[in-house]
């Protein structure tokens, strides 16, 4: 009776402890929900003009994620083995926590540090769950059989994640850009993150699976979902980290899947299928937007608009660009413009509108409101607006939310120039990288980058895109991470990734050694060669969503993903290099 009874508790343990990993591979990448969201007061302070908002991916994912997290305590109470040892390298995750916590406490927006901000939740608490994933993966999963039955499961959701996405590539559901998938992660940067993580652990099931039946469909659904994926986003940030890491996986597998040549070839010319036939539906946008990572091709933007500087001087202002200078003036006889040798510029104006003859201001549309007490224009040049009043016979800029401001100067650093770098993300990262000296020990609090970025930029703002955007997030997971809980907490993090990294390339390049040195055939070197396989898929999804976090930031419809693979990839190496016990040691 005892045995039953122990029988039917250790089978309630094996099933329950899938749970919450289906919840974070499975739900929260497909989980799609309406809230209206109302702001709290630190978010009304940012956002002037808007009281709610409507979130339809960002807050069920979270949600799922704390309960997914809150599950797997009980897991680990059922788990009876638990003398597994604790890596000397994970202990660099208490002061990286300790970090968050300290820059949860002194943030001067502390709601926002806590539960992170609207649309994202990238808060503390999510970071803290992050961490919670990581262990729970190490501690509840050992085998390669029970990880590659989790990694099925992964798989098996981005089938449902690219119908999605196949109704929005082909408009029968209307996407946000043409040929631009979102789906069901929300945001199509983050969908190329998705597929460039799910790559290699596609490939990897692929190269492993014994069944011939089960490897075709694997490769037909499993890869192609994985790679539609990628495709459709037109990310960049995901075409670069499956460039680096697709071939980076053949080349540290070539011992272990030589005999697997055919099998990775035939997944090469299915993907090159793939793209042909997406490429030629959307008339040969994927090709040109791949053609346009290339750093050597002749930059199209070269004879773009640039605002050099913008002055304020009582009642005038001067702007230079690289087109052309103008000063507007108004003395309270209407506004006037002249040019750099103080000649009045000629214009014909039909009720509040002003059309520029001279050239080279051709090009520029003004718009005046007098009638009021406050004398107000915009100018709107090469698809920018810039908005001067007159405020008690001096003049002002309206920089983002309607705020009549000063020009202002704003640190920087690198970038002169070259703002439009990564689709803006130059202009973002010059402005965010001067906010680090003050982040060293602990940061401004995670998620909180929206209030600590200098908003009204205005010089800058034009050139990145129009003064009224709000920066919300630094584009870069490591700047991310560095300005949410500080510098320290970002070293003690890739210390851990560091080393993870480290000890499986050494592994699987010593394994490599061995095999090519003792050529052996048997289960056990085959067994051998399977969890060889699983353990670089794995690291390459590490590394791809490394690649990817230097163009894009942590998010909830993938970052689980990552933190759960982190400690697989880590189990994964105890049983190889610790564990005397294992039964397939690499």
């Amino acid at each position: 009776m005892n045995e039953i009874t122990g029988k039917n508790n250790k089978d309630i343990f094996v099933m329950y402890r899938y749970v919450p990993f289906v919840i974070l591979t499975v739900l929260i990448p497909l989980a799609k929900y309406r809230f209206r969201v109302y702001l709290n007061e630190e978010m009304r302070r940012m956002l002037l003009n808007t009281q709610w908002y409507d979130d339809y991916y960002a807050l069920i994912k979270v949600l799922l994620l704390y309960a997914a997290v809150i599950m797997m305590f009980p897991a680990i109470m059922l788990k009876k083995n638990k003398d597994r040892k604790i890596p000397g390298a994970l202990y660099f995750l208490v002061p990286y926590c300790i970090c968050i916590l300290l820059s949860v406490i002194f943030s001067g927006y502390k709601t926002t540090a806590w539960f992170g901000i609207v649309d994202m939740y990238e808060g503390g608490l999510t970071q803290l769950c992050y961490c919670f994933i990581l262990f729970f993966s190490y501690f509840l999963f050992s085998g390669t059989e029970e990880m590659i039955k989790i990694l099925r499961i992964t798989l098996a959701a981005s089938i449902l994640v690219t119908v999605m996405g196949i109704f929005e590539y082909t408009g029968i559901i209307p996407p946000e850009e043409p040929f631009t998938i979102s789906s069901t992660i929300g945001n199509s940067n983050y969908v190329g993150t998705y597929g460039a993580v799910l790559l290699p652990l596609s490939i990897a099931l692929v190269l492993t699976e014994t069944s011939r039946a089960k490897k075709i469909a694997y490769a037909l659904l499993f890869f192609g979902s994985a790679f539609f994926l990628l495709t459709a986003s037109m990310s960049r940030a995901g075409y670069f980290a499956a460039l680096i890491t697709v071939p980076g996986f053949f080349i540290l597998l070539y011992a272990a899947a030589k005999d697997r040549i055919k099998q990775a070839a035939a997944l090469v010319f299915y993907g090159i299928c793939v793209f042909a036939l997406m490429n030629s539906y959307s008339g040969g946008l994927l090709w040109d937007e791949i053609q346009s990572m290339n750093p050597f091709r002749q930059n199209q933007d070269e004879d773009r608009l640039v605002f050099r500087d913008i002055k304020l001087d009582d009642a005038s202002a001067e702007i230079e660009t690289n087109h052309w200078f103008i000063r507007v003036e108004n003395n309270g006889d209407g506004f006037r413009f002249y040019n750099e040798n103080s000649e009045e510029i000629r214009f014909r104006k039909d009720g509040n509108v002003l059309e520029f003859t001279d050239e080279p201001y051709s090009g520029i549309t003004g718009y005046e409101d007098e009638t009021s007490e406050v004398k107000w224009i915009m100018l709107e040049a090469g698809g920018k607006d810039i908005e001067l009043v007159l405020v008690d016979g001096k003049m002002k800029v309206v920089g983002y939310n309607g705020q009549i401001t000063d020009i202002v100067p704003v640190e920087s650093f690198g970038f002169k120039g070259k703002e439009t770098f990564a689709s803006g993300r130059g202009y973002i990262w010059s402005r965010a990288i001067p906010l680090l000296k003050n982040a060293v020990f602990i940061g401004y609090g995670p998620d909180t980058f929206a209030f600590v970025f200098p908003q009204n930029d205005i010089l800058g703002k034009l050139n990145y895109g129009a003064i009224w955007v709000i920066i919300g997030k630094p584009h870069n997971w490591y700047l991310q991470i560095a300005l949410g809980s500080g510098i320290i907490s970002l070293i003690c993090l890739m210390s851990v990734i560091a080393w993870y990294i480290a000890k499986t390339l050494a592994l699987i390049l010593r394994s490599n050694c061995k095999e090519y040195n003792h050529a052996k055939i048997g289960p056990a070197i085959e067994e051998s060669k399977k969890q060889k396989i699983i353990s670089s898929g794995i690291l390459m999804s590490v590394f791809a969503y490394l690649a990817a976090g230097l163009f894009n930031d942590s998010f909830i419809a993938v970052s689980p993903i990552f933190w759960m693979l982190l400690g697989f990839g880590i189990s994964l190496l105890q049983n190889k290099s610790g564990n005397k016990k294992s039964s397939h040691p690499l």
